[in-house]
């Protein structure tokens, strides 16, 4: 995503394939539940070092930008997802602050879940939501 693009998409709303988090100097464990949501619906973006406030967004920046990135990576390569989860990464500088992109697409082997399978989110609108079982097996 261009930096044009993560600009307009901030001054619209969070919908099906855009979500920021404000992570300013550490993972927020409902990362996990939009990467899970991300791969077994339409893919999207997950923006760290932005925060909502209402219907607006206020971009907070990351601390340690390398350390929260390595953590997002390391976390998808090791034994948390039953999957190896790829992505997109970008950096971006904006109002002097750093702001982390991840691209999260559609995985072919669903369902995408981290710890145990309770653990599958779908996503909806706006919203990160657990997977009902008939969900799961479909």
């Amino acid at each position: 995503m261009a930096k044009e693009e993560l600009i307009q998409k901030l001054s619209s709303l969070e919908w099906e394939d855009f979500e920021v988090k404000k992570a300013k100097s550490e993972l927020p464990k409902s990362v996990w539940e939009t990467v899970s949501a991300f791969s077994n619906t339409n893919g999207g973006w997950i923006v760290l070092g932005v925060s909502e406030q209402g219907k607006n967004f206020e971009i907070t920046g990351v601390d340690n930008a390398g350390k929260l990135e390595q953590d997002f990576l390391n976390t998808l390569r090791g034994s948390k997802f039953n999957v190896f989860v790829a992505t997109k990464q970008e950096v971006y500088l904006i109002e002097n602050k750093i702001v982390l992109s991840f691209y999260v697409p559609v995985h072919k082997s669903k369902p995408v879940y981290y710890n145990n399978q309770v653990n599958t989110f779908i996503r909806r609108g706006s919203a990160d939501q657990r997977a009902t079982p008939v969900e799961i097996d479909s």
